[in-house]
């Protein structure tokens, strides 16, 4: 078997010993911790690189070393005499990793396109993949891309490829990890700011003349992370600059019970810190369908997100023009440092309290009805709504039988337990966020860092039992966050139970650019697009957006219309 291999990105390094070569892409962030076990001398350690240090700890513990590192990364290592190459990929997928393999070839790449350009297979994509997005379904895709040739290496696990096999592993397990048993409730909350800190600490690292910057809504979990770097910042004489997406238009006709305009909440939190230099990012040269040509041409494929990618991409661009060298993010924050905690794991008289005996009547007989009568049940409903709820088109959904295939998923129909919920969040494999935001970043020429997406972070949350996560007093939900960030935030947004409206003002900004609208919306109905999104539909939706200013219609425009646009040009981009 040959290997073939390009470059991973243009930061990567390249290193030889007399036993292999290694390839590096990344960050570490316990350098520290593995300089004492490679003894190395402290002092000397600022003058030793990450791919360096990494490159010691692979002559030390060969394929153990991707348990032992935590931060983002991937490397890779060719031992030229054994044939023989081996590549991991970090726990989470903060990085991005792609690979072909047939009998004769195999070839990696942090950027899909370059395995695309080496054009090894003919092109096909993978229809399922892509119904699976337009209707919401979030299935564990594990190596599966849309394209049917190419695999992503799942975070958390690695590759031994020789000439006569590949084997892959999962060298981290996330549900394994006992439950954290505590004396107090308060000392949760000491644990958690040890573990918090240090992962906000180590991405604080910078080369050269560039800013450290963060994105800064009114949400916990941005608001956590900045408000923790600042303070670290401030020791050193240094500010924090933060971003923060704000609307062109008003909000109210898709609030209902959440914040369309984050700005003043993130304009407290900036005051509250008092070294955060706060820049409102409007994105007003950017419409909703340039975000999506601009994220297809940098991502290669659809997304659930399709209506927020103008103002993500457009505050990642401002920030990098600032001379920010990484930008800090919360993005996992809802699945870790501010999972809210869940009904069922407190007391029964609890949960009647808060429940109601009619809501909780509902939710234990949902828990002990046969799956044979949940399936029913939903495929009684899918034929009533006959796919409105989605773009896709009903022929399409019905020629690779979409929903008997759901059905057939162990997870579609299963009542999880609160631990096995959480663990869905945080699967790594499950969600791609992490990658997609490398690649946003990298595009525009700036690192994407998020401390809730620290292994440590996610291994420590995970252990929390869940009760912790919410006061058994007064039901205040995020519980740990919240009492963590006490002297952190201001109350306003501490005890926030609003949670924020990304892109509120998407139906406006759709208005705005009707012309580019209805000139995607022609196009995809006269491409190949047209045989797997129902066009006819989308204009009906688009015929609403115009017209109507409801929460209904607000998130039509974002579960049909866009997402639909998306998933379209895709397909009339990938036959030409």
């Amino acid at each position: 078997m040959e290997l073939f291999q390009k470059e991973p990105v243009a930061a990567s390094t390249i290193q030889t010993s007399p036993y292999f070569h290694f390839f590096f892409s990344g960050r570490i962030d316990n350098r520290l911790e593995l300089s004492k076990f490679l003894a190395i001398n402290p002092a000397d350690l600022p003058g030793i690189t990450d791919s360096e240090l990494i490159r010691l700890a692979y002559c030390r513990w060969g394929e153990e070393t991707s348990s032992r590192i935590y931060g983002d990364w991937s490397f890779a290592v060719w031992h030229p005499a054994e044939r023989k190459l081996f590549v991991a990929r970090d726990h989470h997928g903060n990085t991005s990793l792609y690979y072909y393999v047939d009998n004769n070839i195999f070839a990696f790449s942090s950027s899909r396109q370059f395995l695309l350009d080496l054009k090894l297979s003919p092109r096909e994509f993978d229809e399922l993949y892509l119904a699976q997005v337009l209707v919401s379904w979030l299935a564990y895709n594990g190596e599966r891309t849309i394209h049917k040739s190419i695999l992503r290496l799942p975070p958390a696990h690695s590759l031994t490829v020789t000439p006569n096999s590949i084997s892959k592993r999962q060298y981290w397990h996330l549900e394994v990890i006992p439950a954290l048993c505590l004396t107090k409730r308060c000392d949760y909350v000491d644990a958690f700011r040890e573990v918090f800190n240090e992962a906000v600490h180590a991405r604080l690292r910078t080369t050269g003349n560039g800013w450290i910057g963060a994105t800064l809504s009114g949400g916990l979990d941005s608001s956590s992370v900045a408000a923790t770097a600042a303070a670290m910042l401030q020791e050193d004489g240094q500010r924090l600059r933060a971003y923060t997406s704000v609307p062109l238009s008003d909000t109210s006709c898709s609030d209902g019970r959440c914040m369309g305009n984050e700005y003043p909440l993130a304009q407290a939190t900036a005051r509250f810190a008092g070294n955060i230099d706060l820049y409102p990012v409007d994105a007003s040269a950017v419409s909703p369908i340039e975000g999506i040509r601009r994220m297809l041409r940098i991502v290669h494929e659809p997304s659930h997100s399709a209506g927020n990618f103008f103002w993500i991409l457009d505050l990642y661009a401002r920030a990098a023009a600032d001379g920010c060298q990484a930008l800090l993010t919360g993005q996992v924050g809802n699945a870790t440092i501010s999972w809210t905690g869940d009904f069922a794991s407190q007391p029964l008289w609890f949960q009647l309290q808060r429940l109601g005996w009619r809501r909780l009547l509902k939710r234990k007989l949902k828990q002990i009805t046969p799956l044979q009568i949940r399936a029913a049940y939903h495929s009684w409903q899918n034929d009533k709504l006959g796919y409105r709820n989605t773009a896709i088109l009903p022929e399409f959904a019905r020629r690779i039988d979409l929903y008997g295939l759901m059905l057939q998923d162990a997870d579609t129909l299963k009542i999880r337990t609160t631990q096995e919920l959480r663990y869905d969040f945080i699967n790594p494999g499950r969600i791609m966020g992490g990658a997609l935001h490398a690649e946003m970043g990298a595009a525009m020429g700036i690192e994407v860092r998020d401390p809730t997406a620290d292994a440590r972070v996610i291994e420590f949350t995970y252990s929390v039992p869940d009760h912790i996560f919410m006061d058994p007093e007064t039901g205040q939900t995020r519980w740990l966050i919240r009492e963590a960030m006490k002297g952190r935030l201001p109350d306003e947004v501490r005890l926030n139970r609003r949670f924020g409206r990304q892109a509120a003002d998407r139906v406006q900004r759709l208005r705005a650019c009707a012309a580019e609208v209805e000139a995607v919306l022609d196009e995809l109905s006269r491409g190949p697009a047209a045989a797997y999104v129902d066009v006819a539909y989308m204009r009906q939706i688009w015929h609403k957006v115009q017209n109507e200013d409801t929460s209904e219609t607000f998130a039509q425009s974002g579960t049909i219309l866009t997402r639909g646009i998306m998933a379209g040009l895709f397909v009339n981009d990938f036959y030409t």
